[in-house]
């Protein structure tokens, strides 16, 4: 029954992927992307319902569009494939017993893994966290923290400390480097995507926990990029132009902190407890 229910959640999250890119490509072009219709970005051509299955429908047509025979992005699969796995991953491994009210909050988890995707494709596109996605995504954590509070049968000033805690850790330090650096060393999508991640966390040390992989992460993306455009031997001017190239590369550091933020929210407290009992009580 759990493989069945696995599958199904898994096709699911499929079809969330597609409505994402779809959603995404829409909202760039200025398109009214819950009426628009979706189209092929080469020939323009409306596609129909056989064009739009989730990853059969670009296997089937062999990469291409089925009108133009324009050799389609792998990224459409990729990103739908990563949406059904996020959604039987969160499905398997949700951190709270799944009974009663506790399902409001897979509900509103699963909604945000379909906004974060949608802040994923366009910081990997355009480096870009808008706040018509951003806004919404706190809403949604507000929302999933309320739910909480009244699941977990909190007590209210427990509740609102950690909740402002972990949103000062997992937003504090990007919104003080963005308004030093006036916005030159990191967007202020990330601060405000910060705030949805500490609401979301509530836990100060599992924000930190999230803040710490997002960075690893960054990092092992990062230095390869810049050791690639460093010169090894070169002219005094092909250096300089090389070293400039260097220093103005942009890194979308977005999507590690959604990945930071899912580790963390599913499996943070259990990595937590594992590093107290290893390192801490030793």
């Amino acid at each position: 029954m759990n493989v069945i229910i696995s599958m199904y959640i898994f096709m699911v999250g499929l079809a969330f992927g597609s409505f994402t890119l779809a959603m995404v490509d829409r909202m760039k072009s200025g398109k009214d992307w819950v009426k628009g219709r979706s189209e092929c970005d080469s020939c323009k051509h409306k596609l129909s319902v056989i064009d739009l299955i989730p990853v059969v429908s670009w296997i089937l047509q062999k990469g291409k569009c089925r009108y133009c025979g324009v050799r389609l992005s792998n990224f459409y699969p990729a990103a739908e494939l990563m949406m059904g796995v996020a959604f039987v991953i969160s499905w398997l491994s949700f951190p709270y017993d799944l009974i009663g009210g506790s399902y409001a909050l897979l509900v509103l988890w699963l909604l945000a893994l379909v906004i974060m995707g949608g802040l994923m494709i366009f910081d990997l596109r355009w480096f870009l966290l808008p706040n018509k996605l951003v806004y919404p995504l706190i809403a949604v954590a507000s929302t999933h923290r309320i739910a909480l509070f009244f699941i977990a049968d909190e007590s209210l000033p427990r509740a609102l400390t950690y909740t402002a805690l972990s949103v000062v850790v997992s937003s504090g330090l990007f919104w003080a480097m963005h308004r030093i650096s006036n916005g030159k060393w990191i967007g202020d999508g990330d601060y405000r995507f910060g705030i949805a991640a500490g609401i979301f966390l509530a836990n100060p040390f599992v924000s930190w926990l999230s803040l710490f992989i997002a960075s690893i992460l960054g990092l092992m993306y990062a230095l390869p990029v810049y050791v690639s455009s460093k010169p090894v031997k070169t002219t005094k001017t092909s250096k300089s132009k090389k070293a400039k190239k260097a220093s103005t590369l942009k890194i979308p550091f977005g999507p590690f902190l959604i990945v930071g933020l899912c580790i963390s929210y599913l499996y943070g407290r259990s990595i937590i407890d594992w590093y107290s009992a290893t390192f801490l009580y030793l």
